[in-house]
């Protein structure tokens, strides 16, 4: 047995991994009209008026508007209080019952609050006071949005509470705030990706749509995708981190309408070293893409939306120019090169193939659980009448046929693309992996070959 190459796509640097949150959707996506175009230039919107909540447990021990103006005085001089007449950035204090404060309903509530230990999540179910802090910069404002995070995280640290970011719609604990927003944030222009969520849908045809939410706290539009093959979600993930990034490190569009992604563009040094650290070298590391503004009637919230759209290339269909995009950003990985006649390899195949039609199929038949992906390492014969060896997305399974989308980068097999809707054979099966939230099952020849890799070093 001869196989070349498959280079899977995928990028799972954990230093830039997505804050994920899941949901469901049973909806296609529905067309809209082409908007105008965005302008030239950064994409601040002149103003930005965004919301912290401290939520006291059970109500709080000191008072707290009185509180927030001697901080604002003595401590956050970039912010005024709000009034007349008053310069931005400012700042309006609230405080009222909790319960005529609009929180999530209980479903986003759950995952809102997942970030909080079991005593804290009982703290909130029981408290009964919540104090607003509604700050209003022009952006870009960075010092001011400082300085808006650590008055709200001391105001919680005085007066007993945890802290809920409405924008990004996440509940945090004092330490958690000042983790995730604060310790890294020495000055300067911060990480984009700690103060925004990415919720990821899964569509019902096997597809993802992603959206982001928390943008809006600088002044910049959230961005969404759709129609992302699910193997490809996560990346797709990352990929929106280093688009916020640039976003907010002035990246502009372009006179031409398209938006540059550059790895080496970043200013920020230690996320730029961080995704080259993990990116191959010989991957392009840029590409192009479209922004295009969402009717406000479609968004959930305040904040505008962006739509992103792949650049188009000759012959290709939707589901491929995600991949193309990845590809061109954060190249590919090898996984199997050239394999001989290989008695041990041939055996472990066998049993995954076994293990694969005897016991995950019946499962994959009867509906994989929320978010499982399975995908099957699987035969197509190259141009020159040789064995590739690529991974497919499986999205149906029809007697001995399975249906999906092609989630390699063929190397000699010039008709297909990453992305490309293909069907395979029982009879053309390797190997496959079974993703699951929790973990994985299968890839026995992957981890064969890397056992044997190990050890000749």
């Amino acid at each position: 047995m001869r196989g070349v190459t498959a280079r899977r796509l995928g990028f799972w640097g954990a230093v830039v991994c997505a804050l994920v949150l899941s949901g469901c959707a049973t909806r296609a996506a529905t067309p809209r009209p082409i908007p105008p175009p965005l302008p030239p230039g950064p994409l601040f919107s002149p103003r930005a008026t965004f919301r912290f909540a401290v939520i006291h447990t059970p109500k709080p021990s000191v008072p707290v508007l009185p509180k927030v103006e001697e901080l604002v005085r003595e401590r956050f001089t970039a912010l005024r209080l709000a009034g007349e007449g008053a310069p931005l950035p400012s700042v309006r204090a609230s405080e009222r019952a909790l319960k005529d404060h609009p929180l999530p309903e209980q479903g986003m509530l759950e995952i809102a609050a997942r970030g909080l230990s079991p005593q804290e999540q009982a703290r909130l179910a029981a408290s009964e006071r919540v104090t607003v802090l509604e700050f209003t910069t022009e952006p870009p404002a960075f010092e001011a949005v400082r300085q808006a995070h650590a008055l709200a995280l001391e105001l919680a640290r005085a007066s007993g509470g945890l802290l809920w970011d409405e924008h990004a719609g996440e509940f945090f604990s004092v330490e958690g705030w000042h983790e995730r927003r604060l310790a890294d944030w020495n000055g300067g222009e911060p990480i984009a990706q700690r103060h925004f969520n990415t919720r990821v849908y899964s569509e019902w045809d096997g597809t993802a749509r992603l959206m982001t939410v928390g943008l809006g706290t600088f002044g910049l539009p959230d961005l969404g995708v759709q129609q992302v093959p699910a193997p490809l979600a996560h990346t797709v993930g990352t990929f929106l981190n280093l688009v916020a990034q640039l976003m907010l490190e002035g990246t502009a569009i372009r006179k031409d309408g398209v938006f540059p992604i550059s790895v080496e563009a970043l200013k920020l040094a230690s996320y730029r070293e961080a995704l080259l650290e993990q990116v191959p070298p010989e991957a392009p590391r840029r590409t192009l893409i479209g922004l295009l503004p969402v009717d406000p009637s479609d968004v959930e919230g305040e904040n505008p939306l962006l739509e992103v759209i792949f650049k188009a290339r000759p012959g290709d269909n939707p589901s491929e120019r995600p991949y193309a995009a990845i590809a061109e950003v954060f190249g590919t990985q090898a996984e199997i090169v050239h394999v001989e006649e290989d008695p041990e390899l041939l055996a472990a195949s066998r049993r995954a193939v076994e293990d694969l039609l005897t016991r995950i199929k019946p499962r994959f038949q009867e509906g994989l659980e929320l978010e499982s992906k399975l995908l099957v390492k699987a035969r197509f014969t190259t141009h020159d009448g040789g064995i590739e060896w690529m991974w497919v997305h499986v999205t149906r399974w029809e007697g001995s046929a399975l249906h999906g989308v092609l989630n390699s980068e063929p190397e000699a097999v010039p008709e297909l693309k990453a992305g490309s809707p293909v069907t395979v054979g029982e009879d053309s099966l390797f190997d496959y992996i079974l993703e699951r939230e929790g973990g994985t099952e299968g890839n026995e020849t992957q981890r064969l070959l890397l056992e044997r890799a190990g050890k000749a070093r």
